[in-house]
């Protein structure tokens, strides 16, 4: 993955030049010797031939008989190490400007890998992006998801450091810049900041298996997730009171699209990619077999459900086809490609869906306001509370298991178990009509 980048730096020619009455060659020092030792400013300097190109470099010590002395010992170690085949440029003479350049030869030379300090972050997280994209392994909106953090967050924060520069000040730092920008209008919370580092994180681990770094290289280590309010709190379902004042209020358009949504809890971009063929009307199931999403550039298109287990089959209660039977009236007038539509026959799009109805229409119902996604809590809330099995309710939910429902909404739960195939839910909800 690793592409090899040539450093600006350049080696320091040598002077040709000679004072007159004076001598570069001190006490012998050079005699029948590789590699010379030499006075350049009043400090100790070594020059000496490598991979082909003769180099001068500072050993950072004033000139006098004893700095040479060892400035010779330690020239005589380095062409030893070089005819060796052991000498590393950069572990010599670290803060050489020919540092990068002499390393990077090196590296094609010898077959090695780079280190954390040669590889810069921009690089290599555009060719991990990269990577990612091409393994077909992710859907279009996590990829648009991922490439939101790199573009706006990771590369102009960390693209111009190194590997080697991470560590828990720069992430520190990388807090505090981050909470200083705008997400859609406000200010970046905790989450968002912790899903950008869970991000880098998985960069820094593959960098480190791609270039061999090992166990070793661990910036993260130590570093503790921002705290985050429990996700599960935001759920703020509707009891079967309010979706019956909300429902009224609805345009008479969107009260099947709206009923639907709330006895059978589909999550909204698997309800818009409902087609009509997708219904058995004889057997009164129903198959969500896929969902409107995004590309990896943010335009929605229809793709595939969140996971495996979404891809199911409901059977239909009495409610939802009721329901569903409401929306094939509205439907047969367009006939168009989806089963739910616009006033026009249009797909739905959620998000003119929310602002010029939903939204509306919570004010006139005089209703708290909350997300579209709370029909689908309200589903599980209101089955769990009328004691419906929590397996039949991940099942039409499109969960794996009831491991979800438990841990999410166990505070809903009176006498879960009762009942297992939706006619306790189904009952609660003909009374409440009939009311």
């Amino acid at each position: 993955m690793a592409k090899s980048s040539k450093s600006n730096a350049k080696v320091v020619p040598f002077s040709q030049s000679r004072r007159k009455g004076k001598s570069y060659r001190k006490f012998d020092l050079n005699r029948n010797k590789e590699g010379s030792v030499r006075k350049v400013n009043d400090k100790v300097y070594v020059d000496f031939m490598y991979m082909g190109e003769r180099v001068r470099e500072s050993s950072g010590l004033p000139w006098n008989e004893q700095n040479a002395k060892e400035g010779r010992q330690q020239l005589d170690k380095i062409i030893v190490a070089i005819k060796s085949g052991n000498f590393r440029f950069s572990q010599v003479f670290p803060n050489s400007k020919n540092r990068d350049y002499f390393s990077e030869k090196e590296r094609l030379l010898y077959g090695l890998k780079k280190s954390p300090d040669q590889v810069l972050c921009k690089e290599y997280i555009r060719e991990w992006y990269d990577l990612k994209k091409s393994s077909k392994r992710n859907t279009g909106r996590t990829l648009h998801e991922c490439r939101g953090y790199l573009e706006h967050y990771l590369i102009p924060f960390f693209g111009k450091m190194k590997f080697a520069d991470l560590n828990l000040s720069t992430f520190e730092r990388f807090v505090s810049w981050a909470r200083q920008r705008q997400l859609r209008g406000k200010s970046v919370g905790n989450n968002s900041i912790n899903k950008y580092l869970d991000c880098l994180q998985t960069i820094c681990k593959q960098a480190a298996i791609e270039y061999g770094w090992g166990n070793s290289y661990n910036p993260f280590f130590g570093f503790k997730k921002l705290p985050v309010d429990d996700p599960y709190e935001e759920i703020f379902p509707f009891s079967l009171e309010d979706q019956q004042r909300l429902i009224i209020e609805l345009p008479h358009h969107w009260q099947p699209y709206f009923k639907f949504a709330f006895c059978c809890g589909p999550r909204p971009g698997e309800q818009i990619a409902i087609k009509p063929e997708d219904i058995d009307w004889a057997k009164k199931i129903l198959n969500i077999r896929r969902a409107m999403t995004l590309d990896e550039n943010g335009k929605k298109i229809e793709g595939r459900t969140k996971n495996k287990f979404s891809r199911r089959t409901i059977q239909l209660l009495p409610v939802m086809l009721e329901a569903l039977e409401e929306q094939k009236k509205i439907y047969e007038r367009f006939k168009g490609e989806y089963f739910f539509c616009t006033v026009t026959g249009k797909q739905v799009q959620p998000s003119n869906l929310r602002c010029r109805v939903w939204i509306p229409t919570l004010k006139r119902a005089g209703l708290k306001y909350r997300a579209m996604k709370q029909t689908r809590h309200s589903f599980v809330t209101v089955a769990l509370s009328c004691g419906e099995n929590p397996l039949w309710i991940a099942n039409v939910l499109g969960h794996r298991d009831s491991e979800m429902i438990h841990k999410v909404y166990g505070k809903y739960t009176q006498n879960a178990g009762e009942y297992e195939d939706g006619s306790s839910f189904n009952r609660i909800h003909q009374v409440d009509k009939s009311n």
